[in-house]
């Protein structure tokens, strides 16, 4: 098999078991991996409109909606009135904030593990690799 067709096989044979990693431990909170990307982000961006979400995590704006949803629910997230009223930005509650700090503990300990055979040179080629892949797949061509 060529270099490039093993890259991309073994990233999806990676993917699916590393997802259902998470999964399995954000049950307990009652998310799945895709919520709490978006929580997340907010964690690390502040707050964002649902279009800006959807934006940011190249996901369709209703399904992004629909995440936002649940997070409000589970009262980890709440929504403000931007500087015109028709806006309304998602930001982390307090509950929220505690919940990201304990998911995000557990969540790092496992990366680090993974990746400990692993030079910091090495991770960022991979960082640079999949950012670049990502960034022509934007681009639509092909």
């Amino acid at each position: 098999m060529k270099t490039h067709r093993t890259l991309f096989y073994e990233y999806v044979m990676l993917y699916r078991p590393y997802i259902n990693k998470l999964n399995e431990w954000l049950a307990p909170f009652h998310l799945y991996a895709s919520q709490w990307s978006i929580l997340s982000h907010l964690w690390q961006q502040g707050g964002q409109t649902v279009s800006e979400i959807s934006l940011h995590k190249k996901v369709e704006k209703p399904t992004t909606t629909k995440m936002v949803q649940r997070l409000l629910e589970l009262e980890l997230v709440e929504v403000t009135s931007g500087r015109d009223k028709r806006t309304k930005t998602i930001q982390i509650s307090d509950y929220g904030l505690d919940i990201c700090q304990q998911i995000e503990e557990k969540i790092s300990e496992y990366q680090a593990y993974l990746l400990e055979d692993f030079s910091e040179e090495e991770q960022e080629l991979v960082i640079r690799v999949l950012q670049n892949v990502s960034e022509k797949i934007g681009k639509g061509k092909g």
